[in-house]
């Protein structure tokens, strides 16, 4: 049996029309999206626009909701009553699921962005609360996490879908945590380097770490970030590697 592998990518991020046009050339490279609603970046406009995109190209669209950080881009924590982060989340996801409608579609998966993303991926608390959230305004979809992470785990005790995720143009430690942005080797530019590293870890569920380890990784998803540097030429590169080593693409 051939290997299979869902390839996703953070669209809606960079207004105007640049960023249109990158999301444009992204979406076909892709079987997911991971869509900005509101906290971090995003608008209703751009969300309805991508989620025709996704109806007519057969893409799965997902919400990308973060904490409501918009000068941060959502890459810092914060300290949050848990119930004003519930109800930004709320209604990020609302807005998601508003924009999915009005295209004719739903909304397939939710993956949290930046640092809400690896904070529910290690604590319980703003995990149970994420997964709460989904629960209420989406019932039944899928949650995507960093692999072997708690995220994805606890989903299915939410009547959720857990999906377990790797990074193809980002560096990891030794733990499986994604190097800390600004540190040597946390971003990964070379085309055939990241094409490589996604096809190994497809084709062996292994990932090499920065002290140069072995690492065992079951991912069902590989995000490529749309802000790493020109992610089209990353993308295109990464499907064709895995092609031609008999990998199959296909949203999970």
């Amino acid at each position: 049996m051939l290997s299979s592998i869902d390839l996703n990518c953070d669209l809606g991020e960079q207004d105007g029309s640049e960023g249109e046009l990158l999301d444009q050339r992204l979406l076909p490279l892709v079987t997911c999206v991971n869509v900005a609603c509101g906290g971090h970046a995003g608008s209703l406009q751009r969300l309805q626009w991508i989620a025709e995109q996704c109806r007519q190209q057969h893409v799965t669209f997902g919400a990308h909701p973060s904490y409501p950080d918009r000068a941060g881009f959502g890459r810092h924590e914060l300290t949050l009553d848990p119930q004003l982060l519930r109800e930004a989340l709320s209604g990020q996801l609302r807005l998601a699921a508003l924009a999915a409608s009005r295209a004719g579609i739903v909304v397939g998966r939710v993956k949290p962005h930046g640092a809400l993303y690896h904070a529910a991926c290690e604590r319980r608390d703003l995990a149970e609360l994420l997964l709460e959230v989904v629960q209420q305004e989406l019932p039944g979809t899928a949650v995507c996490g960093r692999a072997g992470s708690l995220l994805p785990a606890l989903a299915t005790t939410y009547g959720l879908r857990g999906l377990h995720e790797a990074f193809g143009d980002r560096g990891v430690a030794a733990d499986g945590r994604l190097l800390p942005r600004g540190t040597a080797g946390a971003v990964l530019h070379d085309p055939g380097v990241v094409a490589e590293r996604v096809l190994r870890l497809v084709t062996e569920q292994r990932v090499r770490t920065q002290s140069g380890v072995d690492l065992s990784v079951r991912a069902d998803t590989v995000c490529i970030h749309s802000d790493t540097p020109d992610p089209v030429q990353l993308l295109a590169q990464v499907r064709e590697g895995l092609e031609a080593g008999g990998v199959r693409i296909r949203a999970c």
